[in-house]
């Protein structure tokens, strides 16, 4: 029984709950993936589709739990899961097509041939109860994890690696998605000219657009990535800046977000706040408070998507960023885990510290 609370591909039509025939053999299956895997596929399907193999028996028994730890929610312009999560017993006809996913786990015991198959791949010993991770192992590109349990124990092994499980998962993903980011290499060159000019830095990769708008009361900087095409896709962060506040508030960044929206965004964007506290924190030695949130177009075409603003207490003046996204249609955990990196390697610099 496949359950998923996702279409995780096109070849079938999982529910979260139903049934369909079962393979009439689940060792043949079994065995027939193991001997095509001398000739490896590519893996396919999102990185954030989790195939998770394990009987239906111990399923029902971890089901909930499984669900809440894998698939937790960010704000976006909704609450949406990180991951989408795909149940399959190993006796399922479907296990040979879920099985070439990008990532995929599996639980079962140390006789258990998948188990074996993917300690194999590793040269490594089967340890229980134990967790660890193979690549390629029935599809290049792949990804896979391992919870070894005692026999009679499955569901307690499971359940007791759950979080060290969804943490190696996160950060697996993480990495890949910042890989990605920077597959085109880092723009050391415009960072060298934020900390010169203005007494900054972030770390952005090549394919971002730098333009800088100089006027009467302040400076912007805008930070774009617009690749393949507007329509689909726009990563953006504006950075401006005042001297030093006395404090940082939630009533200044909505203010100031208000004031810059209407003069340096192609059409106008009101925002609705997350309701969520603001956070503070620090980055790179600096006092900071970051508020998010959905913004909306104000003009005729109908767009929307998250907004990141942050506030920053360098020596000599309080530096404002917007960091926000549209990709409709589409997943948005990659990209809010790429513009949080951006934010994230801010640093007050060395260079000039005038205010404009």
């Amino acid at each position: 029984m496949v359950r998923s609370s996702r279409t995780p591909g096109a070849s079938f039509r999982p529910a979260r709950t139903g049934s369909h025939q079962r393979a009439s053999s689940g060792a043949a299956v079994v065995a027939l993936i193991l001997a095509a895997a001398c000739s490896k596929p590519a893996a396919w399907g999102e990185a954030t589709s989790l195939i998770v193999v394990a009987p239906d028996r111990i399923w029902e028994q971890v089901e909930d739990s499984t669900y809440v730890a894998l698939e937790p929610s960010i704000l976006t312009t909704r609450e949406e899961s990180k991951f989408q999560v795909t149940q399959v017993d190993p006796a399922d006809a479907e296990l040979e097509d879920l099985l070439v996913f990008r990532q995929v786990i599996v639980l079962g015991t140390p006789d258990s041939p998948l188990v074996r198959k993917a300690a194999d791949q590793e040269g490594m010993t089967i340890e229980t109860p134990s967790l660890f991770t193979a690549s390629d192992v029935w599809a290049r590109g792949q990804l896979v994890t391992v919870v070894v349990a005692e026999p009679g124990r499955e569901a307690e092994t499971w359940l007791g690696l759950l979080d060290e499980m969804i943490e190696r998962i996160d950060e697996r993903y993480r990495s890949w998605a910042l890989e990605r980011m920077f597959v085109s290499g880092i723009d050391s060159v415009t960072a060298d000219s934020l900390d010169r000019r203005f007494g900054f830095s972030l770390q952005i990769p090549k394919v971002y657009q730098f333009v800088v708008r100089e006027g009467p009361q302040d400076t912007v900087v805008i930070l774009r990535n617009d690749n393949p095409d507007p329509s689909e896709l726009i990563r953006s962060v504006l950075v401006t800046w005042r001297p030093r506040l006395l404090e940082l508030s939630e009533e200044v960044a909505l203010g100031w977000r208000a004031a810059i929206d209407s003069v340096h965004y192609n059409v106008p964007q009101r925002i609705e706040p997350s309701g969520r506290e603001p956070r503070s924190f620090r980055v790179g030695g600096a006092e900071g408070l970051e508020l998010t949130g959905t913004w909306i177009d104000e003009g005729t075409f109908p767009a929307a998507g998250p907004y990141i603003v942050r506030l920053i207490q360098c020596p000599e003046k309080t530096v404002f960023i917007d960091a926000w996204l549209y990709a409709p249609r589409k997943p948005k955990y990659e990209y809010m885990i790429q513009l949080e990196h951006i934010l994230d390697s801010f640093t007050c610099g060395a260079g000039s510290a005038a205010s404009p």
